[in-house]
């Protein structure tokens, strides 16, 4: 999710309802389809004329996740939104399978009717609590992404140590780890990252040049950033559609 605090430009409604815990609203504005709660919170820009490209930039920033796992046949997405960043990783890699859990049926229900998620190939959706669904996990996955905003709020329970030893547990002995952050709460960020390192490995962040969001790379085995370059530069040419990977990597950082 994003923030924009004002619907711009000749924007049509095409949907208002009440979600689990917000207003959720979809607005169209020429080509582009908007998924939005409450405060003018966006979680979702689909541009019809560049569908694999999603809208927001942190959601497109996290192509930069296959340059940690290149060949990656399994994702798992907590929070599904839109489906953008589902929807990417479809188009960019033939071979993966994605799975979605999300918690909220209106945004499901949203989900189907605007965005077209049903459509999607090798697309699975699990209509549950992101933290149930870990404690339940019996597979696991090359690609574990947490995207579980409320709003502008990261829910605190996601940054507790049960909670990424659950998501650990899902994740692959040569998979990674992905967070997006927004910001808010600093003791929420501080123990979040704490327990990536100590759970699943180092931690790489990849800040947004146009957004205030992060996001948070914790592959479970060591890497280097030659090692992701030279990965990101071989699979950036397999990427069938327009991206900036390279450019991606250059901004990221290990932390410490």
């Amino acid at each position: 999710m994003d923030t924009e605090r004002s619907f711009r430009g000749k924007t049509k409604t095409l949907h208002r309802t009440r979600g689990l815990v917000q207003d959720l609203i979809v607005t169209r504005q020429g080509a582009t389809i908007t998924l939005w709660s409450e405060g003018g919170i966006r979680h979702t820009v689909f541009d019809s004329a560049a569908p694999h490209l999603p809208g927001l930039e942190y959601a497109r920033n996290m192509l930069a996740v296959l340059a940690f796992c290149p060949h990656a046949q399994s994702c798992l997405i907590l929070g599904l939104g839109g489906g953008s960043i589902p929807r990417m990783l479809l188009a960019a890699r033939p071979l993966i399978e994605v799975e979605a859990v999300e918690v909220d049926s209106a945004v499901v229900e949203l989900a189907a009717k605007y965005f077209d998620i049903r459509a999607l190939p090798r697309f699975r959706i699990h209509l549950r609590d992101a933290a149930s669904f870990l404690r339940g996990c019996t597979s696991r996955y090359e690609i574990v992404v947490i995207d579980t905003y409320v709003g502008e709020r990261f829910p605190d329970h996601c940054a507790t140590a049960d909670f990424v030893k659950d998501a650990r547990k899902c994740l692959s002995d040569d998979g990674v780890l992905a967070v997006n952050w927004l910001g808010g709460d600093r003791q929420t960020q501080e123990s979040l990252l704490k327990n990536l390192e100590r759970t699943v490995g180092s931690v790489w962040q990849l800040p947004g040049m146009q957004s205030r969001n992060f996001l948070y790379f914790a592959p479970a085995k060591p890497t280097t950033r030659r090692e992701i370059t030279s990965t990101a530069t071989t699979i950036g040419a397999e990427i069938p559609f327009e991206h900036s990977l390279g450019i991606l990597i250059q901004h990221l950082r290990h932390r410490g």
